[in-house]
């Protein structure tokens, strides 16, 4: 297991609050996808397995269609595809690592891609999402992180620097 940054380190967590309310992401370290709409389906396909969405081709859709709108490409190397949508079962997200893949013409490779999966929500349901997205983003600029994400052996590594 690669060992986290102690400065970072903040009893068991890496930093106050949880930064995604508990959730273990779902990982793929060696991403087939040679492209955005492959890495999406791949992902999505793994949260389809793991029972956190209903229906992969929706999501799919959900997802490219929202992708239309902007770019979730955030630089450093990195991609968070999201969307609300009705196929989502509950909030959860995926990671996967690529030796470089295409996002957008204009972009840099992507190394790392998270995809959120965001449900529906009813009036006065949590909003844990939108603190979900925020920290996943913010952990996402982290260059030690990164550096841990692209060091990483094990899924496991993966899910460590999550929780």
């Amino acid at each position: 297991m690669v060992s986290l940054p102690e400065y970072k380190n903040v009893g068991p967590l890496l930093m106050p609050p949880r930064k995604n309310n508990g959730m273990i992401p779902e990982v793929i370290l060696d991403l087939k996808a040679k492209n955005k709409e492959e890495a999406i389906e791949e992902l999505a396909q793994v949260l389809f397995e793991s029972g956190k969405i209903n229906d992969r081709e929706g999501y799919v859709k959900d997802i490219m269609n929202r992708e239309k709108i902007l770019s979730t490409y955030c630089g450093s190397n990195i991609a968070i595809p999201h969307s609300v949508s009705e196929v989502v079962n509950k909030a959860s997200f995926a990671f996967g690592r690529s030796q470089g893949l295409t996002w957008d013409e204009d972009d840099d490779l992507v190394n790392f891609v998270i995809i959120l999966a965001i449900p529906q929500l009813k009036e006065g349901e949590d909003t844990v999402h939108i603190e979900m997205m925020s920290a996943i983003a913010e952990l996402a600029l982290d260059d030690d992180i990164r550096k841990l994400w692209e060091d990483a052996t094990t899924e496991q590594d993966i899910i460590h620097t999550f929780n």
